[in-house]
Formats: C-alpha cells, structure tokens, sequence
C-alpha cells in the first residue's frame, strides 16, 4: 500500500462517517478497534458502529484541512484536521478535530487498528 492508497481509504471512511454507512466502516474498523474521543472515552468498534445504527451520532458536515500520511510497511498512519459538524445524542456540535489514525494490513486487508482524536486549535 502506498500513500495515494491510504488516502483513498480515507476518502472511503470519510464518506462512510457522514452517509453513517454501517457495511462501509465495518468495513473499514478493524474488529479489535480502539478509538480515544475528544473527551478521553474509549470506544470499540461495536460503540461506533451503533453510534451510526442507532441514530446516536449524525455527521452533516465533514470537510478535510489538512492530511500527512506516512506509510511503514504494513502499517500507515494518518493525521488528518476536520471541521465536521452534525448531532451527538440529539445535540448540535460543531468544531474543528484532529484525528490520529492507524492503518495495518490485517487478514489481507487495510484497516483503522487505532484513532484517537482531539479539539483542534482555531
């Protein structure tokens, strides 16, 4: 896999985050998923793909900043700026995030392994 590759994963998963295309991220999250949101919660694959199932979490808006990629054989790692904005448990939210993404070639396949995201200055 190269960067161009990683990117189009990306592209994927961020299309999938706002469509909440459950088969897309399933997809793409690796069934050992750890995500770390802004607040410090720890989420599992499973939390996620409900959070999209249920209704619990709407993305209306995701607009990519600014992405690195790194590329390390078997393993990628992005760090990617969004401004996203959307519903959370019914509640508006808005904001700028940065997100930190693992990629590994697990089973033949890219998938995130790991993320963690945090409030990104204005």
């Amino acid at each position: 896999m190269d960067e161009q590759g990683i990117r189009e994963l990306e592209e994927r998963l961020k299309k999938a985050m706002v469509a909440s295309d459950v088969d897309a991220l399933d997809a793409l999250l690796a069934d050992d998923l750890s995500f770390v949101d802004a607040t410090g919660k720890v989420w599992t694959k499973a939390d996620d793909l409900n959070g999209h199932r249920y209704g619990m979490q709407r993305i209306e808006k995701l607009d990519v900043e600014e992405q690195s990629v790194r590329v390390y054989g078997a393993f990628a790692v992005t760090v990617t700026r969004v401004a996203l904005s959307g519903t959370f448990a019914g509640a508006p939210f808005a904001g700028s995030l940065r997100y930190t993404r693992t990629w590994g070639d697990i089973g033949g396949g890219w998938k995130i392994v790991a993320a963690q995201c945090c409030l990104a200055p204005f």
